[in-house]
């Protein structure tokens, strides 16, 4: 993920869209869907993760640093323009935790 990160196109996109994202651990199918709609957006929210893996959500807190770097896939499941409404991204990250079923079945506490 850093690598990509590091990437200015990459860099210069993420840091311009809201969204709502999903990483899934692929060493059990567990996932977590968050959602990104503050500075820097989708950027700002996966440097969380480079910085310290669980990117201060208490699911993933309990993980090693090293099983989220060795395991964890990011995908975006909806992509936004920065003059969305925060509301609407916090409403559709609630929907695909319900379909994903990420409260019960993965990592997802909230």
């Amino acid at each position: 993920m850093q690598r990509v990160l590091e990437k200015d196109n990459w860099k210069t996109a993420l840091q311009n869209q809201k969204g709502v994202y999903l990483l899934t651990d692929i060493s059990n199918g567990k996932k977590y869907v968050g959602s990104a709609y503050g500075e820097n957006m989708i950027f700002g929210r996966w440097k969380a993760y480079v910085k310290t893996g669980h990117g201060g959500n208490v699911g993933l807190k309990h993980l090693t640093f090293d099983h989220i770097k060795q395991n964890f896939k990011y995908s975006i499941l909806d992509i936004y323009k920065s003059t969305t409404d925060d509301q609407i991204i916090i409403d559709r990250e609630s929907w695909w935790k319900e379909v994903l079923q990420s409260r019960q079945f993965g990592y997802n506490e909230n």
